[in-house]
């Protein structure tokens, strides 16, 4: 198998640096070679709260410093050609979120190697596997006749100001934009966990605003968001902030008025523009 040399460092929280006590929230992976460079952060602070515990915890500063390395990665990640490039980054990291000194690896095939060494190292994220279940109930909830043909399915997308990252949504329609959608579940017991996935949502919501695919023409993004109930404050504030991005929030309990919407104005998927 071919392979070529690459580097990766950990993303640590580390509330005291003298003590030098870490959890690991996120990994970057480096390959030169192959003009890879990509981020992937956990979606929760739960690795967080194992090693340090729930108490006095600056929940909503850490999502935003996490938000910002994956911020300013898709912005300078395109000037980071070298190694020496990519320790003059890491050393202007400055407060309670720290990038460790890069290490060698052999990569074969960099996002699935990214993917490996954050299962490894940080730990699969409750959230992904809450959300494949989402996921399945709004795929049941669409496997309807009279919607599939109006449905693509499993779309993957390169977003534009997030160099070499690829989001795969399981469906998308076309009424005038390209909508994707995907499906999100906000059932987590911490409220800033919440905001951390809004943000992410956010982030892409405006990469794809105001940008015209190659394939899909102009895009835009739908999330369908389960929520603890009708009554969880979290929903509004939720919808207010994707909405101030540029995404559709439809609850799970309006999934048929998305359902309605795509049957009043999707355009057939067999149509020649979304045959590419």
């Amino acid at each position: 198998m071919n392979f070529s040399k690459g580097y990766y460092s950990l993303i640590q929280y580390c509330p005291d640096p003298g003590r030098q006590e870490a959890a690991n929230i996120g990994v970057l992976l480096f390959c030169p070679d192959r003009d890879f460079l990509s981020v992937r952060m956990s979606n929760d602070n739960a690795r967080v709260r194992q090693f340090f515990g729930c108490e006095s915890k600056h929940w909503r500063q850490i999502n935003l410093f996490k938000a910002g390395i994956v911020e300013r990665f898709s912005r300078e990640a395109r000037q980071i050609k070298s190694l020496d490039q990519l320790q003059d980054f890491i050393d202007q990291q400055a407060n309670l979120i720290r990038i460790t000194d890069p290490r060698p690896m052999r990569v074969t095939a960099p996002e699935a190697n990214l993917e490996k060494l954050f299962d490894q190292l940080v730990g699969k994220d409750a959230s992904r596997t809450t959300r494949k279940r989402f996921s399945t109930v709004v795929a049941e909830r669409f496997n309807r006749n009279d919607l599939k043909p109006k449905l693509k399915e499993d779309i993957p997308v390169e977003l534009p100001d997030f160099p070499k990252k690829q989001v795969r949504f399981p469906f998308g329609f076309q009424n005038g934009n390209f909508n994707v959608i995907q499906p999100v579940s906000f059932t987590t017991d911490s409220s800033d966990d919440s905001v951390d996935r809004a943000c992410r949502l956010g982030a892409e919501g405006d990469s794809l605003a105001n940008y015209c695919d190659e394939t899909w023409g102009p895009m835009e993004l739908i999330v369908v968001g389960r929520f603890k109930s009708t009554e969880d404050p979290a929903r509004q504030s939720v919808r207010d902030y994707l909405e101030s991005h540029n995404v559709k929030l439809y609850t799970d309990d309006k999934l048929n008025d998305l359902a309605q919407l795509i049957l009043a104005t999707g355009k057939d998927i067999n149509a020649d523009y979304l045959n590419a």
